[in-house]
Order: C-alpha cells, then sequence, then structure tokens
C-alpha cells in the first residue's frame, strides 16, 4: 500500500494524533477499532516508530475532530516570544472586537499548535476571563471549548500547568452549580504539604545567589498577599450572607491595611470598601472610594516600584489591562445606575478613557 511522506518526524504527527485522541477521551483500542487497525498500530504512531496509510489521514482526522491540515501542519513548540505575541494580540482584540471572532481566532491559532501546553494553557485563561471582564451575553456557550482546553492540558507532565486547569475546571463548575463534578476536580488537586519554593529560597541565600533568594521571597510574599486577600473576601462574603454587616466592615478594614502594608496601592487600599458601599448604595462613599482607587491612574500599580519586590517581572502592560477592565464594568455595570449623571462619576470614566485610549 502507498505510503505518504511526511516532511515532520513522526513523533510530532503523533503527538498530535494523542493529543486529540485524549481530548475525545478515546483509548488507543477504541481508535483502533473505529480505524480498523490494531492497537499496537496506534501506539506504534503515537510513540513515533511509524506512520499511519495516507488512506487513514482523512479517517483518523474525522475521527478526532480535526482537519487533516491540523493533523499535517503540526509544528511542536512556539517560542516564548511568539507565544507573548499571540497573548498580546488576543487581549488587544478583545478590547475592540467582537468576544466571538476574537474566540474563533484564538481557537484556530491552538489548532496550529495542538501540542504546545505553553499556549494553550494561557489562552484558555485568557478567554475565560474575557468573558466576565465584558459582560459576554450567553457566555456559557462557550464552557466546553474552553473546559476541552483545560481538560487537554490534564495530561501535561507539568504539574503546576495541571494543578492550574484543575483549579480553572472547578471553579467553571462551581459557578454552574455542579457540585459533584467540581468536587471531582477538586479531589485531583494534590494536597501539598510543603512548598518547596521556601526552601529553595533558603538554598539560594546559603549559596550566595542573592538575586535568586530575593526573587523567590518577593514573589512568595506577593502570592502571600494575594491568599489573605482571598481568604478575609471570603469571611467577608459569609458575614455578608448571614447579615453580619459590622464584622464585614472591620474585614474591609483589615484588607485596606494589608494592602497598605504590602504596597499594593490605593487601587487595591480602596477596592474592599467600595464592595460594601456599592452594596448598600451609598453615592457618597462609592464616589470617594472610586476616586481614590483611580488616584494616580498612569500607576494603579505601584508595587511594581515598591523596594519589596525589586526583583521581580511584570507585564507591561498590567495597569493599562486594569483601567480596561475598571472603565468596562462601570459602563455597563447596571447595578450602578444609581450615579450616572454625577459629575464626578463622569470624570471618573473620562479619565479611565484617557489611560486605555
Amino acid at each position: 500500500m502507498q505510503r505518504l511522506y511526511y516532511r515532520r518526524k513522526p513523533m510530532e504527527l503523533g503527538k498530535v494524533i494523542r493529543t486529540f485522541r485524549k481530548e475525545k477521551q478515546l483509548t488507543q483500542e477504541e481508535m483502533a477499532r473505529r480505524l480498523g487497525v490494531t492497537p499496537p498500530a496506534v501506539n506504534k504512531w503515537e510513540n513515533g516508530n511509524s506512520y499511519p496509510d495516507i488512506t487513514l489521514l482523512a479517517p483518523i482526522a474525522r475521527l478526532l475532530g480535526i482537519t487533516t491540515d491540523t493533523l499535517l501542519s503540526y509544528r511542536k513548540e512556539l517560542t516564548d516570544q511568539e507565544i507573548q505575541e499571540i497573548l498580546t494580540r488576543v487581549g488587544a482584540r478583545m478590547k475592540r472586537e467582537e468576544y466571538s471572532e476574537v474566540f474563533q481566532w484564538a481557537m484556530g491559532v491552538i489548532q496550529e499548535y495542538p501540542g504546545c501546553e505553553a499556549l494553550i494553557l494561557p489562552v484558555a485563561q485568557v478567554l475565560d476571563a474575557y468573558r466576565d471582564i465584558l459582560q459576554v451575553p450567553e457566555a456559557e456557550k462557550y464552557d466546553e471549548e474552553i473546559c476541552s482546553l483545560y481538560r487537554r492540558m490534564l495530561n501535561s507532565t507539568d504539574s503546576a500547568a495541571v494543578h492550574t486547569a484543575l483549579t480553572a475546571l472547578f471553579l467553571i463548575a462551581l459557578k454552574k452549580e455542579q457540585y459533584e463534578l467540581a468536587e471531582q476536580y477538586l479531589d485531583k488537586i494534590p494536597q501539598q504539604r510543603v512548598d518547596p519554593m521556601r526552601y529553595r529560597a533558603l538554598l539560594y541565600a546559603k549559596q550566595e545567589k542573592n538575586d535568586l533568594a530575593y526573587e523567590l521571597y518577593e514573589r512568595m510574599l506577593f502570592q502571600g498577599y494575594s491568599d489573605l486577600t482571598w481568604c478575609l473576601q471570603g469571611i467577608s462574603a459569609l458575614a455578608i450572607k448571614e447579615n453580619h454587616m459590622d464584622k464585614a466592615e472591620r474585614i474591609a478594614q483589615k484588607q485596606k491595611k494589608l494592602a497598605e502594608i504590602l504596597e499594593m496601592g490605593k487601587y487595591m487600599e480602596a477596592s474592599p470598601e467600595f464592595s460594601l458601599a456599592y452594596m448598600r448604595k451609598d453615592k457618597e462613599a462609592c464616589l470617594y472610594l472610586l476616586e481614590e482607587m483611580t488616584d494616580g491612574l498612569g500607576d494603579m500599580a505601584p508595587y511594581r516600584k515598591s523596594d519589596l519586590y525589586s526583583h521581580l517581572q511584570y507585564a507591561k502592560r498590567g495597569s493599562e489591562n486594569t483601567a480596561f477592565m475598571m472603565l468596562k464594568a462601570l459602563e455597563e455595570d447596571e447595578n450602578l445606575d444609581f450615579l450616572r449623571g454625577e459629575e464626578r462619576f463622569e470624570r471618573i470614566l473620562e479619565n479611565l478613557r484617557v489611560v486605555f485610549f
């Protein structure tokens, strides 16, 4: 039988087959049976030890739900710079085009690089996040495709990527009130008893690798702030649910002090109090706190200049992204209609537009 001679290594084609077979939740035996070949043949394709017959390419592509172009035009990896350029383009297009158009374009890029985990996970996260940022109508219709990207990452050898994907799948299931499924994902997240980063920082310090030690300690401090804020926000939400507003107010004050101590800036200091004022529809408090949050818009992330985090690297467009998300929320949230028409509120919106545009 005629064989197709490929211009790339068989291992690359095999990885495409393996990636999409697992995404379709097919075993090698099931795939072999549906293609009329033996399981060892499928195993050899995936391990790069042999090629499929040319006559099987179209059936393989149909079975895996991809085109033959995707099957054959596979590139194994992208450089870090290429990945960052794609992510930057996704973010920029999201701010100016319809979500559905950017979504389809991004999914098409992933189809071109189906084995590039370093691209798949961050693209999934961006597509997932912008549904909320842009308040996309019928956002749930994108659930399956986004979840399929996260599920694909569950086969990764990168434990951190698997952890991130499981967490994302858990949160989506939780939002959809699929509590049993959420618990299944949660149970798969390993309980880490020891954080190796702590001991690596200690090791670097002993080895006089001070810059590396600084970076790890600063990273842990930054993450620690996020963890503490998450916990305090959870306690506050429970207090509000039980109508313990005094407790919620005390928690907001603690969040403000924590942000101040760790030099997170006025935006993070004022956010918890704004959430409570927003809930109460306290016009004066909301306007004052929004002014505090947007004070010094040219530098909405002052921690970048803090000596506490001087060894960390940050995305160049972080402040602009924060301004964009805040602008979209203030413009489109119907619950803020009680502020519309207020001169101070319109001035806040205009200041945000200046930063973004």
